[in-house]
């Protein structure tokens, strides 16, 4: 139900926003008083037997007071079963006294916190908690519908804290039927890896979303996360477009940095809609990829991803760790917190059901560390 009549442009997009959703939409271009606006439309959808009403209601400021009046009495026209105060991550600190408005006008009952896309981290949201005494239900990650996620306390507190948030990355790769157990993954952990594997294996990183946020995810990979944009999810749409200009046998070339021609690579730039400079970036990124799934191999990645505890007991850990240290970018490890940050993530991964294979056994990990992240010998 959109009772925002305050703001221009409120109803159209509203109104798009529920046809996106799949979802009935209610709203009024003559009526100008939310309040009956509201009372309405609550009554016509429970007449249509929906068990879910949301009545949008225009945003406000803790000195409108003529707005916070109206909202009184939406809310005693409607009688809802919960008030949604919705906060943007961005406001910050001042966020608390807004919130302790809101509470004091209505029965504030969960809040909603949007924009942590942005590099807010959210701090303020704690004090909305505090000031209306209302557990935080929803968090908003960017503009869409799929961007709008279950609030999880640790997973929250650990990305404000840096310490990232592997059990959604985890539930994202379920999500995107990210299979840990593929054929792929499978010959990444052999050390085997082509130009398809890693034309499957972007397509794959590209289902859990934007770069920055799955690095985001990563403990130690905040500061990593805060210089990409959306460059680097072009840049992977772009290193697509180029294989998909690739014939099958070039693909499936496990010798293809020997036998590439500049002719090869002026087709494929042509197909592609790129140039020569794009195509060879994209095999130098593609030896940093081989290179890196080969040392995985030789570590015998396999045998530990199948049992990832015996990376942790000390039977193969110190040794097998350190080979993987040493193939990441000395930067990357750096903001992994060294070694012994790296070997902390792993546990940390190992608790969260296993996912070591998931990632690409460990050659996943370099895919989400952005191409360029690891380097060759």
């Amino acid at each position: 139900v959109c009772a925002d009549t305050f703001r221009a442009g409120a109803y159209d997009q509203l109104k798009q926003n529920a046809a996106k959703a799949k979802v009935r939409f209610y709203g009024s271009v003559s009526e100008s008083d939310p309040v009956a606006i509201a009372r309405e439309g609550v009554r016509d959808l429970k007449k249509e037997k929906y068990e879910l009403i949301i009545v949008d209601t225009s945003g406000r400021h803790k000195q409108e007071a003529a707005l916070f009046d109206e909202m009184k009495q939406v809310q005693e026209a409607v009688q809802p079963n919960d008030i949604v105060y919705v906060m943007s991550a961005t406001d910050g600190q001042a966020v608390h006294e807004q919130a302790a408005q809101f509470k004091a006008k209505v029965p504030v009952g969960s809040v909603i916190v949007t924009k942590l896309d942005c590099h807010a981290k959210g701090g303020g949201a704690l004090s909305a908690v505090a000031a209306t005494n209302s557990p935080i239900i929803f968090i908003g990650t960017g503009e869409h519908m799929d961007e709008l996620e279950l609030f999880k306390p640790d997973a929250f507190v650990g990305k404000m804290m840096g310490m990232g948030d592997l059990s959604t990355l985890v539930d994202k790769m379920k999500d995107a039927k990210i299979e840990e157990n593929s054929e792929l993954y499978k010959r990444m952990q052999d050390g085997v890896f082509t130009m398809r594997d890693m034309h499957e294996h972007l397509t794959n990183t590209m289902k859990l979303g934007p770069m920055n946020k799955i690095m985001e995810m990563i403990p130690g990979m905040g500061q990593l996360a805060a210089g990409m944009g959306e460059n680097s999810q072009q840049a992977l749409k772009g290193f697509l477009y180029m294989m998909d200009s690739m014939t099958p046998a070039e693909l499936d070339d496990p010798k293809i940095k020997k036998t590439m021609t500049p002719s090869r690579m002026a087709r494929i730039a042509r197909g592609s809609g790129k140039n020569v400079v794009d195509v060879n970036n994209l095999l130098q990124s593609y030896n940093k990829f081989e290179e890196v799934v080969k040392k995985v191999g030789k570590m015998g990645m396999k045998n530990m991803t199948q049992d990832p505890t015996s990376m942790l007991s000390g039977r193969v850990g110190n040794q097998q760790m350190a080979q993987l240290a040493k193939a990441l970018n000395p930067n990357m490890l750096k903001q992994m917190g060294g070694l012994s940050g790296l070997q902390g993530m792993m546990k940390q991964m190992a608790g969260k059901g296993g996912p070591l294979a998931g990632l690409g056994g460990l050659g996943g990990l370099g895919g989400l560390g952005g191409l360029g992240g690891l380097r060759s010998e």
